[in-house]
């Protein structure tokens, strides 16, 4: 059962708040209220993400959000405390290994059934908020879901007594989920018309809201959170690995969890101003996800592109804490795995990686993480190359099924207008430098 984005918060409902207060929440007797009944006063800036510089729109977004599918609905029935647990487990470990995931997935399954909340969209914003750490405290927020307090001025209508966005009891995973869900269903409830009103970026849900408030600049950060849900309910349902058929008749799966993903950069781009073209597709990521083989096959390189005319270098996983921190060449640490029909799969930026060469290796298989080495300027990503019998491919049809493909995005539209820009430049200097030899001749 698919949901649509407009229906995807049914499940998300709001605690009793007709009195102001929180469920269970230590509150401030006397303090001042917004009862759930008051239509919101539209204020510009009143409820708003406070961030140094001018607010932009990020480029590795769809240009029409309307082009993701529909998201999948909750699972029915009561949910299994030990398939949710290991989920979240599974999702955080790689980020948070010490954060006692036992007892936060324990924490976001009974508040969200105590608020009727979506416990899996609970545990996927904390899991981009904070990583699953649910003591964090910094520039951006408090807690397991890094709420604001400075997001909202004062006067700002809210859900709930002032009293609650003291710091002390955001530190609380359940106060602060608590919070949290009280946010989210005061912004699905008001969106359309704050949307209407302050003139947001177009996006999918209320979601979006929960980081910037009324206003929305961005999209990145809903999309990350919605696929980390997709993921966590993958992992719930515990179902085999999906493959597809490929455009090179290649059976294969996602390199990532949470399909479909959202691809930034297909093959031809410019890269180093003009000075070399890209060679793969970059698929958007968080950094820690875990990275799967697409197919079965054999490892033929795991190790570290370096930099100049310098060889990879061929590492195990345990030498790659000495090399973190040095400089590489453009693709990191990275791993080839070499499948049936002469296809060749690669897997770039890689933050670790877990095999050896020559290992075998099953389709969906974790061969290693995603990171971000040997990237000069870009976010976390998965650089994903293919070849077919030694010639290059284009990967963005090999992933169609999995990977929302990068023309759609406004990273695609930025780059294809510096492409034209720069030849262009090229073209005006060549036509100057021969009127140049014309006169020196004439």
């Amino acid at each position: 059962m698919l949901v649509t984005p407009a229906s995807l918060f049914l499940a998300l409902l709001t605690a009793d708040v007709s009195s102001g207060a929180l469920p269970g929440a230590t509150t401030v007797t006397g303090a001042e209220t917004s009862p759930a009944t008051v239509a919101h006063r539209i204020v510009d800036g009143e409820r708003e993400r406070r961030i140094p510089g001018p607010f932009k729109r990020g480029i590795h977004e769809l240009k029409d959000p309307s082009g993701w599918p529909a998201e999948p609905a909750v699972p029915a029935g009561p949910v299994d405390a030990e398939r949710f647990d290991a989920a979240v487990a599974h999702l955080c470990g790689e980020v948070a290994p010490d954060a006692g995931l036992a007892e936060l997935a324990r924490v976001v399954r009974e508040v969200s059934d105590e608020t009727k909340a979506d416990p899996f969209l609970m545990a996927a914003l904390g899991y981009r908020e904070s990583r699953c750490r649910p003591g964090l405290a910094s520039p951006s927020g408090v807690g397991l879901l890094q709420i604001q307090p400075h997001m909202f001025a004062p006067g700002a209508e809210l859900p709930f007594p002032r009293a609650d966005l003291d710091r002390e009891l955001l530190r609380d995973p359940a106060h602060n989920l608590r919070v949290g869900v009280a946010l989210l269903s005061m912004w699905e409830r008001e969106h359309a018309a704050l949307d209407a009103a302050l003139g947001s970026t177009p996006h999918r849900t209320a979601v979006a809201h929960f980081f910037w408030g009324d206003r929305v600049w961005g999209t990145t950060s809903e999309d990350r959170t919605l696929t980390a849900r997709r993921t966590l309910i993958e992992l719930y349902e515990n179902g085999a690995v999906a493959t597809r058929p490929s455009s090179l008749g290649l059976d294969i799966v996602s390199p990532l969890e949470g399909a479909p993903r959202l691809g930034t950069s297909g093959p031809g781009a410019d890269r180093d101003d003009g000075k070399r073209a890209h060679r793969g597709e970059d698929i958007d990521a968080t950094i820690g996800e875990p990275v799967r083989a697409v197919a079965d096959g054999v490892v033929v390189f795991a190790g570290a592109d370096m930099t100049g005319d310098h060889p990879a270098l061929d590492l195990l996983p345990r030498q790659l804490r000495r090399w973190r921190n040095r400089t590489l060449g453009p693709g990191g640490f990275f791993v080839r795995v070499m499948h049936e029909g002469g296809i060749r799969s690669g897997y770039f930026h890689l933050n670790s990686f877990r095999v050896v060469a020559g290992q075998t290796v099953r389709a969906g298989e974790v061969i290693g993480t995603v990171g971000r080495t040997g990237v000069k300027v870009s976010g976390s990503h998965l650089h994903f190359e293919v070849h077919e019998n030694g010639e290059l491919r284009d990967p963005v049809s090999f992933l169609t099924a999995f990977v929302i493909p990068p023309n759609k995005t406004i990273t695609h539209e930025l780059a294809m207008a510096e492409r034209r820009q720069r030849l262009a430049r090229a073209s005006r200097l060549r036509r100057h430098a021969r009127a140049a030899a014309l006169h020196r001749v004439g």
